[in-house]
């Protein structure tokens, strides 16, 4: 099945070399294989091998073009693998990574990155300027312009990123960086995601109780969940989890399980929820932003389920109903940015 699924890319990187062939440059195509790219025995979501990054260092003397087709590796036995979907940005990032390149260029449909998502609000603001923090938080809340998972070689490799559109080469598009200078808004772009499930448990004195947590966890893990936030009180925690990865049954089985295993007082479970994400560096040093957010919330007439600031204070994230999304993102960046 893997091997189908990137005869697209493949064939499309056949049919670029051609072109370029066909205007005089000297360009060659090269096989993920033949590059040295090698990658877990993980169908549909590989893993690139340290390996890799040593192999494709020998294309740097390369003096002709070379097309790479994205999306797929070899693992050690010679199987084709591909990445997650999108995974050409992540082929594009570990070449760049592999060759020590001083810049990596990722074309795509848009200029740049929007500091909100244009089908909600129109014409909004361009983002010049990300870090890979931001741009992980932003990608991870519902920003697909760029694949989360592929920033990570660029950043270990400390690689900026250019995003930039195909039908407009010659723009500034974004550009994705370790660090920037302090902004006086520090707060650059608002993401948002529908989809989640919260699993919500109480119990008087929880915070006395050693393990807790770690025994709710792993009754998620049993059953092959993973979480995305863990908002909580002294008495009480939330797990904000995908719902596309809660069954029915798994989640009649989870329940009984809490109800058994850690006695809680009340557990609940909360459907049709959306998570919102404020994003920025340098929010640890600046006042009154959460109080701003809350702000547009209220003016939007939004009631916030929950909400969560992690101790790096590079995103603030508000749970709230999916339906109430948009009403939110337009006030938050009406605030923010208008």
């Amino acid at each position: 099945m893997d091997a189908l699924k990137a005869t697209g890319e493949d064939s499309l990187a056949k049919v670029l070399n051609a072109y370029l062939q066909s205007l005089g440059f000297n360009a060659t195509y090269l096989n993920p294989r033949d590059a040295g790219i090698v990658v877990s025995d993980t169908p549909g979501s590989a893993q690139i091998l340290e390996e890799s990054y040593k192999n494709l260092y020998k294309l740097r003397d390369r003096e002709e073009i070379v097309v790479i087709p994205g999306f797929f590796g070899y693992s050690k036995s010679g199987k084709l693998i591909t990445f997650s979907r999108g995974g050409s940005d992540i082929t594009g990032s570990i070449v760049a990574a592999g060759v020590k390149a001083d810049l990596y260029e990722n074309f795509t449909d848009v200029d740049s990155v929007f500091c909100v998502n244009p089908t909600i609000v129109d014409n909004p603001k361009e983002i010049t300027t990300l870090t890979y923090k931001e741009m992980r938080e932003l990608s991870y809340a519902g920003f697909s312009v760029f694949h989360d998972e592929a920033l990570i070689p660029a950043f270990k490799a400390n690689i900026p990123v250019c995003i930039k559109n195909t039908n407009n080469p010659t723009g500034i598009g974004t550009i994705i960086v370790s660090k920037k200078e302090p902004q006086l808004n520090p707060v650059v772009g608002i993401a948002s995601d529908t989809g989640f499930i919260s699993i919500y448990v109480s119990k008087y004195l929880m915070n006395r109780e050693l393990g807790f947590g770690r025994k709710l966890l792993t009754i998620l893990e049993n059953e092959g969940i993973s979480f995305e936030h863990t908002p909580s009180g002294i008495d009480d925690i939330s797990v904000i989890i995908r719902e596309s990865s809660l069954t029915k049954e798994k989640e009649e089985r989870i329940i009984a399980r809490i109800k058994e295993e850690l006695d809680p007082d009340y557990v609940s479970v909360e459907r049709d929820l959306a998570l919102i994400m404020v994003v920025g560096e340098g929010m640890d040093s600046t006042l009154g932003l959460a109080d701003k957010a809350t702000h547009a919330f209220n003016k939007a007439q939004v009631n916030i389920e929950m909400m969560n600031q992690g101790s790096s204070e590079v995103s603030m994230m508000f749970g709230i109903k999916s339906d109430k999304v948009n009403d939110a993102v337009k006030s938050l960046y009406e605030i923010f940015f208008g």
